[in-house]
């Protein structure tokens, strides 16, 4: 990838790259536009360091829309009127990415970037996603992939009385051999998130906020306003049957009726392989 792949369309410096095979929200050599900077950047064209976030954005396209998977279900259950959540599972496998936006604001040489999705159920407002490596920074309208302002949010934030290490998705399920549920939590650098049961009756999302109010302790408040505090030791761990180590989280107070957790995550250098 370089400038020439990059023509200025009015609007940003544009190329349109191919989306991965076999992957949710994806058809198999299907082309999206992807759009360096779409907000608050001079009209010069990108130089080698843009260049290259913009191709380490296309490297981790797998692993980037591997990870707003579940943000996008839990978005959607919340916003699906009530009649469809019964097909709520057909209506996400019909979401398909539209455009990629790279924006340039990074946190820790990793960049920020939006994913504009197809929206079955929203034709009118859409859905957006902006990713800061493998963590959900936000969820939201298709505006939300778009707007620059809420990267430069994100990326100045101090998050203070937050615990940095929990910032980001969890997910029970590498835990859970010879059980009936499996819960994930995701925990978000704002302070919000969501956690999720899911069994054979289906899938229960809560939104939430949270906070650390001491070391190793994680407040909870949920969308009715109910506090659970839960006690918790980050560190890797060898999920049963597994061989290599994963970072974890230990509740000793359960959180969705689950003990420990995994986290989500890949390699995030700019040019790491």
């Amino acid at each position: 990838m370089n400038r020439a792949d990059f023509p200025w369309d009015e609007f940003a410096w544009t190329t349109r790259v191919p989306l991965p095979p076999d992957t949710w929200a994806a058809t198999a050599g299907t082309l999206v536009p992807l759009y360096y900077a779409p907000e608050g950047r001079e009209e010069h064209p990108p130089d080698d360091a843009e260049i290259a976030s913009a191709a380490w954005t296309v490297d981790r396209l797998p692993a980037l829309l591997a990870a707003a998977r579940p943000a996008l279900s839990a978005h959607a259950v919340h916003t699906l009127e009530p009649e469809d959540l019964a097909t709520a599972s057909d209506l996400i496998d019909a979401v398909r990415v539209s455009a990629l936006h790279v924006h340039s604001v990074s946190r820790d040489g990793i960049p920020y970037v939006g994913i504009a999705l197809s929206c079955p159920w929203d034709e009118e407002h859409g859905l957006g996603i902006l990713m800061h490596g493998p963590r959900v920074v936000d969820a939201g309208g298709a505006d939300t992939a778009l707007l620059r302002r809420i990267a430069e949010r994100d990326a100045t934030d101090p998050r203070a009385g937050l615990d940095e290490s929990l910032i980001g998705h969890w997910d029970s399920a590498p835990f859970d051999h010879g059980v009936m549920e499996s819960s994930e939590v995701e925990l978000r650098a704002n302070g919000e998130g969501w956690s999720s049961l899911a069994n054979l009756g289906g899938e229960y999302v809560t939104r939430l906020t949270w906070s650390c109010p001491e070391p190793g302790v994680l407040q909870l408040r949920d969308e009715d306003g109910r506090v659970t505090r839960h006690r918790y030791v980050v560190g890797p761990a060898v999920p049963p049957y597994g061989t290599e180590p994963v970072t974890s989280v230990t509740f000793e107070e359960a959180v969705q009726y689950g003990h420990q957790f995994a986290k989500s995550g890949y390699p995030t250098e700019v040019g790491s392989n």
